[in-house]
């Protein structure tokens, strides 16, 4: 009798993309999530509860009733990424027990660099990894000491907290003061880097890791909010800065255990200098990018990944630009040869839907880089959030240039 693989996903962000391929490999597959998706994952899915509490007991009493033969980590939808330390026990737990459920997680140590700023900041004290001048705060006091030292600007930001919360941006004494009333402490004071953000995903198994390309997140500013910009990838970046992440992700993954997908945020200060911002445990809103560009979803990957298939790192075939653009506002049809695609809100992403814009991808193969000129400079005013048809055609540009590089993933 053949046994068929029960793989239980916990959290439900962008499940129509990671619980498709399991089903293709032959799984029978449950889902955990705040809300109830069966009616986007379709029949022959069962969906449960994830409780909004989560530790290691929980978590354990949920895979032995749900018969669990493999349970995979899904964190994006809000509150479920501080779950990843919580995960991170269950798994050494069942490893020590010999338990006959697979949980391919992060190990304790990379959960909590994930999942906390200050232990990330700590930590890169330690091994040397570039990151922007920090002071950690323990109460509110102590935050005029911080500034002293690091000068304004600077970001405040709360030691655990999820995807565009707990983060200030400060200019002054002022800001400072209401920065501090907000936050929950501890924080990490952190200087205001000058330069560009980037991102780069990635995926570890017990022996390697891969990557995709780097995608550009625009310049930096006050905003805090890589989405209201224009972002492309694939990106290439300065020779010192390519040779410092490929170094920092290979002593992260040697010392801290990866195993899953995450993801890197950081900045190329215009002098070409590597600045870590922060690292998270999961797959990002870049993926729409990375599965663009490469035409390997970084979800579909992560799922054969866990029921045994060796992932490669993809390489860049085409430009993916994302373009924020104002809900309501009318995009013309792309020109031929290229496609815009769009990855409306759900409730298994649901960050679109509470934003007053979306982000359509325009792939763009390299023959076609003129005619998606043309239609950039063709735009009406304000299809673009920020009137940024410079800004996309200037990104175009970085991404062909990539493309004809070779548009590969650090190494």
């Amino acid at each position: 009798m053949v046994h068929v693989v029960r793989v239980v996903v916990l959290g439900e962000f962008r499940g129509d993309r990671l619980v498709p391929p399991l089903r293709d490999g032959g799984a029978d597959v449950t889902v955990l999530g705040f809300v109830d998706a069966g009616s986007f994952l379709g029949p022959g899915v069962t969906c449960g509860e994830l409780p909004a509490a989560m530790d290691e007991q929980v978590l354990l009493h949920l895979l032995r009733e749900y018969r669990a033969d493999v349970a995979l980590p899904n964190m994006g939808c809000p509150g479920q990424e501080q779950f990843l330390p919580a995960y991170a026990r269950a798994a050494t737990r069942m490893r020590a027990a010999g338990a006959g459920c697979r949980m391919p997680v992060h190990s304790e140590r990379f959960a909590l660099l994930a999942s906390d700023k200050v232990a990330f900041h700590r930590l890169a004290g330690e091994r040397g990894w570039p990151v922007p001048r920090g002071v950690v705060c323990a109460e509110g006091k102590a935050l005029a000491g911080a500034v002293d030292g690091l000068g304004f600007p600077v970001l405040v930001k709360e030691a655990r907290s999820e995807f565009g919360s707990g983060r200030h941006y400060v200019e002054d004494g002022a800001g400072l003061g209401r920065a501090g009333a907000e936050v929950r402490y501890p924080v990490l004071v952190q200087e205001a880097v000058v330069g560009e953000e980037y991102a780069v995903e990635l995926l570890s198994g017990s022996s390697s890791t891969v990557a995709w390309p780097v995608a550009s997140l625009g310049r930096l500013g006050s905003d805090c909010d890589p989405g209201r910009r224009v972002r492309v990838a694939p990106v290439a970046l300065p020779a010192r800065a390519r040779g410092e992440l490929a170094a920092t992700v290979a002593d992260m993954t040697e010392t801290c255990g990866p195993w899953g997908p995450w993801q890197i945020d950081f900045a190329v200060t215009d002098d070409g200098r590597l600045k870590v911002i922060e690292v998270n445990g999961r797959l990002s809103g870049v993926s729409n990018m990375s599965w663009v560009s490469t035409g390997c979803d970084p979800h579909q990957v992560y799922a054969q990944a866990a029921l045994g298939r060796t992932p490669r790192s993809p390489g860049a075939g085409r430009v993916a630009l994302e373009l924020p653009v104002p809900n309501g506002a009318p995009l013309p049809s792309e020109p031929y040869g290229t496609e815009l695609q769009c990855f409306p809100g759900s409730p298994l992403n649901p960050a679109p839907r509470v934003r007053g814009f979306h982000r359509p991808v325009l792939k763009v193969p390299e023959r076609l880089g003129d005619a998606a000129h043309a239609w950039l400079r063709a735009l009406p005013p304000g299809t673009l959030l920020n009137s940024a048809a410079d800004e996309a055609a200037f990104q175009l540009d970085r991404g062909l240039q990539a493309l004809r590089q070779g548009g590969r993933a650090p190494s």
